[in-house]
């Protein structure tokens, strides 16, 4: 479902850290469809540029971004679990259908460049970032870009798969006390024990969650950062369009339309109305709480 708002002569800026190719394609895909936005990629790998040149990609960067220093590169046997840190051999030989894919079969020396250091005058509104486990360093060394993003969406680790790896609550406490909201996970990885197949398969597992990404928006009570000309409408299109989250788009256009004096918000939600979407504007309603109160309650 296509947002209804043309962002075509103000894009959507996405800056996508560790962009190489991936079969599903890049998760903003319906961003690059309505034509609302403008990607640049950040991959060390010279190799992806084949892949990458064949998408819409408006710049390429074949940079390592980091802390400024030189580091080994871990070349993996699946080169999308290649990383700065060296795999956690002991994690991953506990999981079914994991190590054969992390094993290293070289490792190169490779300078790194911090993010702001790269990027010292850009201005972007939404990162990607995946960069296997050293996302942290990535986004340490970007203070002022980190600052004007909108959104965030970014791979995290419940399990230490590389040695020394920042897990989700590292990465969540980062951002909180950076003035971002966490949002919701968009699918995850799992196995089961090493030794046990599910479905026949020793890649599948239960509920036991390994990785996931994540999303994160700037905390949306912080009117002078949002008072910024079209960023709540971008944001709503973010909402709408990657994570069909058709309350928050609401919610981000009448944060637009109180700021701005726009009118927005009523349009979207006729809009999704038509759409077959039952999503409105509307204050709490009290007898529905009561109800509630009395179910679970078990009056």
């Amino acid at each position: 479902m296509k947002f209804p708002f043309d962002l075509s002569a103000n894009k959507i800026k996405i800056i996508d850290v560790g962009a190489r190719a991936v079969p599903e394609g890049f998760h903003y895909e319906a961003l690059v469809d309505s034509n609302a936005c403008v990607v640049t990629a950040v991959e060390p790998d010279a190799k992806a540029n084949k892949w990458l040149t064949n998408r819409a990609i408006d710049k390429i960067h074949n940079v390592a971004i980091g802390d400024g220093g030189v580091h080994e590169m871990h070349v993996c046997q699946l080169a999308s679990c290649s990383s700065m840190l060296a795999p956690n051999k002991a994690c991953l030989e506990f999981y079914s259908g994991m190590e054969f894919f992390y094993r290293v079969e070289k490792i190169n020396t490779i300078k790194t460049y911090g993010f702001d250091v790269v990027f010292s005058d850009a201005h972007f509104d939404y990162l990607d970032i995946d960069v296997q486990g050293y996302e942290l360093e990535v986004l340490r060394s970007g203070g002022r870009n980190i600052k004007n993003l909108l959104g965030i969406h970014i791979e995290v680790s419940f399990v230490e798969k590389y040695l020394g790896q920042p897990l989700f609550r590292d990465v969540d406490v980062f951002l909180a006390e950076r003035d971002f909201t966490f949002h919701c996970f968009t699918g995850y990885g799992t196995r089961s024990p090493r030794g046990v197949k599910v479905d026949g398969s020793s890649v599948n597992g239960i509920n036991q969650w390994l990785w996931a990404d994540a999303f994160y928006f700037h905390r949306l009570d912080d009117d002078e950062f949002w008072g910024v000309s079209n960023r709540l409408v971008k944001l709503a299109c973010i909402f709408h369009c990657v994570y069909k989250s058709y309350d928050f788009a609401v919610h981000a256009l009448k944060r637009c339309d109180q700021l701005g004096g726009s009118v927005y918000c009523h349009e979207y939600v006729r809009y999704l109305q038509e759409m077959g979407v039952d999503v409105e504007e509307g204050e709490d309603s009290e007898w529905i709480m009561e109800g509630m109160i009395k179910k679970l309650s078990l009056i």
